[in-house]
């Protein structure tokens, strides 16, 4: 199996005014640039100086306004011959948009993203509308990632826990591949457990846990690259996704107004890691309210029925996709959980 990583990362602050000398120095003069909604508006000037000033030429710009599959790769097919790269500029929409487009015309992906709240802008998948409901898909890992880290500072705060929240779930997904290969036989890849451990751990064990310190948004946005890696080594989503996500895609489906999906994986992931019996429980506990996280989240609480509501329904949102919900019993004896225990009063209303 052919593994393709990043080959252009940067992480650091200012990095918005060195794309163009990045893709330059990696070969690329002829770009094509998408932006996500509104994201011209704000950055645009900064990215057009950094591209002119390495004399890189813009073949299409497009602003993205929706990942319908059915106009990605209407988009895609619409590019110039000669395009040597596609440049994402925004949010997960606009990074999806361009990894399918990527995907399609078999184009080098430099995503920038300007939030860092799931590890998606780093996968080798897409999150697309297809018929009205959202599909993964299979895409192109971006050949690079550029992020500003001041960029990231500047987003609003929910972004950022929403990264934290889908970061410290690996423990919960690990946990259920474990499991997997013990009923089913399914087979782990060492490797990427390692890889997607390691990211976890990087973040544990920073003494500085604010949404605000440079350092730490640092760390957490190579964290979240370190994770898509670890999709890519091994070809799943297995050592990213869950049963926390699997409850997180069920709340989408049935929730009125989701709230990110990063903070809803974060949720889920105290219960799964109950139900799991998983020794990091008190881990990500304690990392959650360090961060400013729970905090957070008790002020915009998600829906308490709702929840239980998705705690049922997430076992069939995967058919055949063995995890701790899986398991006998299972799905009762968490609801029962999350009815009763008080440390629920923090995330649900």
């Amino acid at each position: 199996m052919e593994i393709q990583i990043p080959s252009l990362l940067r992480i650091k602050p200012h990095a918005l005014y060195k794309v163009g000398k990045y893709l330059r120095k990696s070969g690329f003069h002829h770009v094509v640039v998408y932006y996500g909604t509104g994201i011209k508006d704000l950055l645009g000037q900064t990215i057009e100086i950094s591209l002119d000033s390495s004399e890189i030429t813009v073949a299409v710009e497009e602003e993205v306004h929706t990942n319908a599959i059915e106009d990605v790769i209407a988009s895609a097919f619409r590019l110039p011959r000669d395009a040597q790269a596609i440049v994402a500029v925004g949010g997960g929409v606009a990074v999806d948009f361009a990894k399918y487009a990527g995907f399609l015309t078999q184009l080098p992906v430099v995503a920038v993203p300007t939030a860092i709240s799931n590890d998606g802008f780093a996968s080798p998948g897409a999150s697309l509308t297809i018929a009205g409901k959202r599909a993964s898909c299979k895409a192109t890992i971006p050949y690079g990632v550029v992020i500003d880290t001041t960029v990231i500072q500047g987003s609003p705060a929910q972004f950022n826990y929403s990264g934290i929240g889908d970061l410290l779930s690996k423990y919960s997904a690990i946990a259920d591949w474990k499991l997997a290969y013990h009923t089913t036989g399914e087979p782990v890849n060492d490797f990427s457990v390692m890889i997607s451990m390691q990211s976890v751990t990087n973040l544990v064990n920073h003494p500085v846990k604010s949404v605000t310190d440079l350092d730490f948004l640092q760390l957490t946005a190579g964290a979240l690259v370190m994770s898509g890696v670890a999709m890519e080594v091994c070809g799943s989503s297995r050592p990213a996704s869950g049963s926390e996500h699997l409850i997180s895609h069920a709340y989408d489906r049935l929730a009125e107004h989701p709230s990110q999906h990063g903070l809803q994986v974060g949720v889920a992931t105290l219960g799964t890691l109950w139900l799991q019996q998983n020794p990091n429980l008190e881990i990500v506990r304690r990392v959650l309210d360090e961060t400013g996280f729970t905090a957070y989240v008790s002020e915009h609480p998600l829906e308490r029925s709702t929840f239980l509501a998705a705690i049922a329904a997430a076992p069939a949102g995967r058919p055949g996709y063995h995890t701790v919900l899986s398991t006998p019993g299972a799905v009762e004896r968490l609801q029962t959980y999350v009815e009763t225990d008080p440390t629920w009063e923090a995330f649900l209303a």
